[in-house]
């Protein structure tokens, strides 16, 4: 692994504004990070590979590239890979604002070229585990904290039994830069949010239903901790954004948009992976169709010590979830016999008899059925016998789940203990 973070020549990156971070965004930060990098790389494509566009945009992607990557680094996908990303919070360092500073997100994105796969796994920024290298007994998002990527990778090998090849760290105010460079971001606000933080600069005050959010809108969405779920109901937020986020970034208008978004990368973005890696990453992820991305976070339970909260992880199953996401153990699949719970919205065009009629041919029993406010259509499996093999089927047979997000969530169950769960919205943001 080529890791050379703590040298000044190591991608550089300069913070544009002072923000307070103590709500730092879980889930997206790495995720964009990700989606930068991708973009960097068809940039690249684009602009060596192409006569339509203009020299003076080739020669401003290509300059651009040339201060995000420089290490020798090692082919990318001959083989399954892991990539550490990290969301960090700056910690007001305006010098560096990688030192010293907290991952508030931690996830690991796993590729596999050969089954075509890539799936993310989200470990709670305050899962209580022992540093590497001695350092005791802490949060996990200490670890970039006392020894940046490399005891933050050193901590998940030795906890998790994983290897780690890369690492992409963002400090999240690239996020609402980014946001203003695609032009904002069309989503779904599924209900009222209201909140005031005047000490960190922070107003929300969004209305629920369909709209496209700025800035400052999304930088509140995302946020957006103070509702009965707390920060579960942050994290699906999160996962949602990237969605519609990913989907802005595949629409043509984007390309003329490659060279803006380089250079937030530049400013944003640390990553141990060179142009090479990260072409390779671009040309694989063409190949990726975002239904198949399996999501997950690590399972546990809340402890507090004192006034210090922890994430007590399920050694049990977690270790499952890290087969089947980061392992891609073979799984006890079955096509017939599941359980089902069928939840639904009330402004749902499904036809539930038909749902319920096609399931029933499919030898799937549904064992608990409720009324929903989740605004988007989605399956979420909750025991080792529903895969997305699963998810695929059901998606074949019942069109209006063609477009429904596909999650593994195995420590809670929105209606009863079934193998998995269908959620029928009435609108189509997915």
């Amino acid at each position: 692994m080529h890791n050379n973070y703590n040298k000044d020549n190591d991608y550089i990156v300069k913070k544009a504004n002072k923000i307070k971070s103590s709500d730092n965004f879980v889930f997206v930060w790495s995720i964009t990070a990700v989606l930068i990098s991708v973009l960097i790389s068809f940039g690249i494509v684009f602009a060596t590979n192409t006569n339509w566009m203009p020299d003076n945009i080739k020669d401003k992607i290509e300059g651009l590239i040339s201060g995000i990557s420089d290490g020798p680094g090692i082919p990318l996908l001959g083989k399954k890979q892991n990539i550490l990303l990290l969301g960090v919070d700056s910690n007001g360092n305006t010098v560096d604002p990688f030192k010293g500073a907290r991952s508030d997100t931690v996830i690991i994105l796993s590729i596999d070229p050969f089954s075509k796969t890539a799936n993310a796994l989200s470990i709670p920024r305050d899962s209580k585990v022992y540093l590497a290298n001695h350092h005791g007994l802490d949060k996990i998002n200490a670890a970039h904290a006392v020894g940046g990527p490399n005891l933050t990778i050193k901590t998940i090998e030795e906890t998790f039994g994983m290897r780690i090849h890369h690492y992409i760290a963002i400090d999240y105010q690239g996020i609402k830069e980014l946001v203003n460079a695609v032009g904002g971001v069309p989503l779904t606000v599924e209900k009222r949010m209201m909140y005031t933080d005047h000490s960190a600069g922070l107003r929300i005050n969004l209305h629920p239903g369909y709209q496209t959010l700025d800035a400052d809108q999304a930088e509140g969405y995302l946020r957006f901790r103070h509702d009965a779920v707390g920060d579960i109901g942050r994290v699906k937020r999160q996962q949602w954004f990237i969605r519609s986020l990913v989907k802005k970034l595949q629409s043509p208008d984007m390309i003329v948009k490659i060279p803006q978004i380089i250079q937030l990368a530049s400013k944003y973005i640390r990553t141990d992976m060179n142009f090479y890696e990260l072409s390779q990453l671009a040309a694989y992820t063409k190949s990726i169709d975002l239904d198949n991305v399996q999501t997950a976070t690590l399972p546990g339970r809340p402890s507090k010590f004192g006034n210090v909260s922890y994430w007590i992880l399920d050694t049990e199953k977690s270790q499952e979830i890290i087969d089947r996401l980061i392992y891609r153990e073979s799984l006890n699949k079955r096509y017939e016999g599941l359980t089902v719970s069928l939840m639904h919205s009330t402004n749902s065009n499904a036809d539930l008899e038909e749902i319920k009629n096609i399931l029933k041919k499919s030898d799937y029993k549904v064992t608990c059925e409720s009324s929903t406010r989740d605004p988007r259509t989605q399956i979420i499996a909750h025991t080792k016998y529903a895969t997305l093999e699963n998810a695929k089927y059901l998606k074949r047979k019942i069109p209006v789940l063609q477009d429904a997000h596909f999650s593994v969530i195995t420590d809670n169950y929105p209606c009863g203990e079934t193998d998995l769960t269908i959620v029928l919205s009435g609108t189509s943001d997915n």
